[in-house]
């Protein structure tokens, strides 16, 4: 009885976790094509004419002084920012994705060329390398369509195979299609965020995303077939085994 509360506990955490996941996909999926907006409005943006004295969808071209930079410590959630003074001496606080390949290299002091567009620092150049900040469109996310592409039919599935285990509760263990299919779409799903997790650091296009994801996702495929493939751990095993011993 209580091998059967375990597989039956097993079958609620996948579940509630896929539905989390799914919820979480679901709320950034609401921001893809706002995303997909400003990207496109972006790309098509000309240069300004002059300096604007407000948020205008033309490129403005202007040089700051590096006033603070704070890299990344090593420490979780720890943020990487810098601090840039315009000519007439506004701050601008900016966000980064990460060090480089520009920000690694300055220090308080240096000047750099600035790209503000819609009234936020997109783009900083100097010394030949451009950097883009986290207010740029044109960094579309493609960890997240690699998530909603990859993870999303995959929690699906997850949470169609512990849905499946659910209503049968009085069985003792999975049936074998089902518990193929859940140990399948989660390592799946793992391998997923773990793509998008290396698209995300490397700044990787999208079209990198399969030949980051099918090496460990084969590798998961394999594993999920061989796990499917041990016999059930149920009364007609036990049975049959039963009926091996007597004499």
């Amino acid at each position: 009885m209580g091998y059967r509360y375990i597989s039956a506990g097993v079958a609620v955490v996948g579940l509630v976790g896929a539905i989390a996941g799914l919820v979480l996909l679901g709320f950034a999926g609401l921001e893809l094509p706002r995303t997909v907006e400003r990207d496109r409005a972006f790309k098509e943006a000309v240069p300004c004419t002059s300096v604007p004295r407000a948020a205008a969808d033309c490129l403005s071209r202007q040089p700051f002084t590096v006033s603070g930079i704070h890299l990344w410590s090593g420490r979780g959630g720890d943020g990487i920012y810098a601090t840039f003074t315009a000519a007439g001496g506004a701050e601008w606080r900016t966000g980064f994705g990460n060090d480089g390949p520009v920000l690694s290299g300055l220090g308080d002091g240096d000047r750099v060329t600035g790209t503000v567009w819609r009234g936020r620092l997109v783009r900083i150049s100097a010394k030949g390398e451009t950097q883009v900040t986290e207010d740029s469109p044109d960094t579309l996310p493609e960890s997240l369509v690699a998530a909603l592409l990859v993870c999303g039919p995959s929690l699906l599935l997850l949470a169609a195979a512990c849905g499946w285990r659910l209503r049968r509760p009085k069985e003792r263990g999975w049936r074998r299609g089902p518990k193929m299919t859940a140990v399948l779409a989660a390592g799946l799903a793992g391998v997923g965020v773990f793509a998008a997790i290396v698209v995300s650091m490397f700044d990787l296009p999208l079209w990198a995303m399969p030949a980051v994801w099918l090496a460990p996702a084969a590798l998961a495929t394999a594993l999920a077939i061989a796990v499917g493939r041990q016999a059930p751990d149920g009364p007609s095993t036990r049975l049959s085994v039963n009926r091996v011993h007597l004499p």
